[in-house]
């Protein structure tokens, strides 16, 4: 499954104009490929999508970072992170669902939960937390996730 922005005026497309009205370029594919069963799977895909969109945003990196197979730089590793934990819990995706969007397994996926809320203590990075949550919950929902 491959989003790609272009002219047609998908639901997908929409909310990513209204996230970031300046951005131009391609999303690009999951690391892996994820088969969507369900009305539901295509709008998590979609939701999990955007939230990498914002996350690579914040962190001003490129999506395919986020995506990438490997490890990266620890800034990148940081922000994978806390778009793994975002998406576990703004939209309730179990950790192998999780892992799957990202290309990674279960337990990298709990790994990274245990990490942001042991970092939550942080004051300062809590608010960046809490934010950055905000954000990824004041997406659009679709009437298939509702």
């Amino acid at each position: 499954m491959q989003f790609m922005s272009g002219g047609h005026s998908s639901r997908f497309n929409l909310a990513r104009k209204a996230a970031f009205p300046d951005f131009g370029g391609r999303l690009v594919r999951c690391a892996t490929t994820i088969k969507a069963k369900t009305g539901r799977d295509v709008a998590w895909t979609a939701q999990v999508a955007l939230t990498q969109e914002i996350i690579a945003q914040a962190f001003n990196i490129p999506v395919g970072e986020l995506r990438a197979a490997t490890r990266r730089k620890a800034r990148v590793a940081l922000a994978r992170q806390i778009a793994m934990y975002l998406v576990h819990i703004a939209f309730g995706l179990n950790l192998s669902e999780v892992g799957l969007h990202f290309g990674r397994d279960r337990t990298t996926a709990a790994h990274a939960c245990r990490q942001m809320e042991d970092r939550r203590d942080d004051r300062d990075f809590d608010l960046l937390l809490d934010r950055l949550e905000r954000a990824v919950r004041a997406m659009p929902v679709t009437e298939r996730m509702q």
